[in-house]
C-alpha cells in the first residue's frame, strides 16, 4: 500500500468505530515514531472514556463530545503520518475484533443499569390516607401510561398532545430522568459502530414492552432529552406494533419527519 491508500484504510476504520481506528493506527505506527507517544496519550485518553461510559457516571452529552475530539484528534494524526512514521506498508485486510469483548462487556453493563432504572420507576395510588394500589417497573409504566390516555382522551390537537408529555417529562427529576438518559446512552453506544450492531440492536429491541415503546415514543416526540429523537428515529426502536396504543395512531410517523 502507499501512503495515501494506507491513510485512506485507516480513516475508514474510524468511520467503522474508534475503537477500530485506534487499533489499526496502533498496528502500523512505529514506536519510534515522533507520533507515537501523541497516538499513546489519545488512546490511555480513549480507554479512560470507555471505562467512564460503561458506569454511567458522566452524562452522555460530554462522552459524545470527548469521542468527537478523539475522532478528530486521530484523523489529524492520520493525516500527519508519513513514511518514516510506519513499521509496516499494510494495514491488515479484514476488521481485528479484540475490542468486541470489550465493548459486549460494556453494552451489558448498560442493559443492567437499565433494569435498575426500570425498577426504580415506582407508581401509587392513594385514597385518602390510604395507600390502594403500588406497582413498580414495567406495571408502573404500564399504569402511568394508561394514566395519561385518560387524562388525553379526546384530544385531537397534535400540539397539545406533545406539550402534555413535554410538560411532563420536564418536571419529572424522579427515576424516569434517569431512565431516558440511560436509554439515550444505549441507544448511541449501539450505534457508534457497525460492528455487531445488529446484534445490539435486536437485543436491545427485545427489551422494551409496547407501553414502554409508547412512552419512549412520546419523550423523542417532546425533545425533552437532546439528541434523544435522532437516535430514537435511526435506531428503528419503535415499531408499528405500538400503534394501538398510541394517543394517535398517526404520531408514530411524526418520529420520521426531521425537525
Amino acid at each position: 500500500m502507499n501512503l495515501s491508500d494506507i491513510r485512506a484504510e485507516l480513516k475508514s476504520r474510524v468511520a467503522k468505530g474508534l475503537n477500530f481506528g485506534v487499533e489499526a493506527m496502533e498496528e502500523v505506527l512505529d514506536p519510534s515514531s515522533n507520533l507515537y507517544n501523541d497516538f499513546i496519550l489519545l488512546k490511555s485518553k480513549y480507554n479512560d472514556l470507555m471505562y467512564v461510559s460503561s458506569i454511567n457516571t458522566l452524562p452522555y452529552d460530554q462522552i459524545e463530545l470527548g469521542l468527537d475530539r478523539l475522532r478528530k484528534a486521530l484523523m489529524d494524526m492520520i493525516d500527519r503520518i508519513d513514511e518514516a512514521s510506519l513499521k509496516k506498508q499494510q494495514v491488515e485486510q479484514g476488521l481485528k475484533v479484540q475490542a468486541l469483548p470489550t465493548r459486549r462487556t460494556n453494552f451489558f453493563k448498560l442493559l443492567d443499569i437499565h433494569f435498575q432504572n426500570l425498577e426504580s420507576i415506582t407508581y401509587v395510588e392513594i385514597y385518602g390516607n390510604d395507600i390502594t394500589e403500588e406497582a413498580k417497573g414495567r406495571d408502573a409504566i404500564f399504569k402511568i401510561y394508561q394514566g395519561m390516555r385518560r387524562k388525553l382522551r379526546g384530544k385531537t390537537d397534535d400540539g397539545e398532545i406533545i406539550a402534555f408529555f413535554r410538560d411532563y417529562f420536564e418536571h419529572d427529576v424522579g427515576p424516569f430522568e434517569v431512565y431516558f438518559k440511560n436509554i439515550r446512552h444505549l441507544l448511541a453506544y449501539v450505534l457508534e459502530s457497525e460492528v455487531e450492531r445488529q446484534f445490539f440492536l435486536d437485543t436491545l429491541k427485545s427489551l422494551f414492552s409496547r407501553y414502554e415503546l409508547a412512552m419512549i415514543l412520546y419523550y423523542a416526540l417532546a425533545e425533552t432529552g437532546p439528541g434523544f429523537r435522532e437516535a430514537a428515529r435511526e435506531s428503528n426502536l419503535i415499531d408499528n406494533s405500538v400503534k394501538e396504543l398510541l394517543i394517535k395512531e398517526e404520531h408514530l410517523a411524526f418520529l420520521s419527519i426531521n425537525r
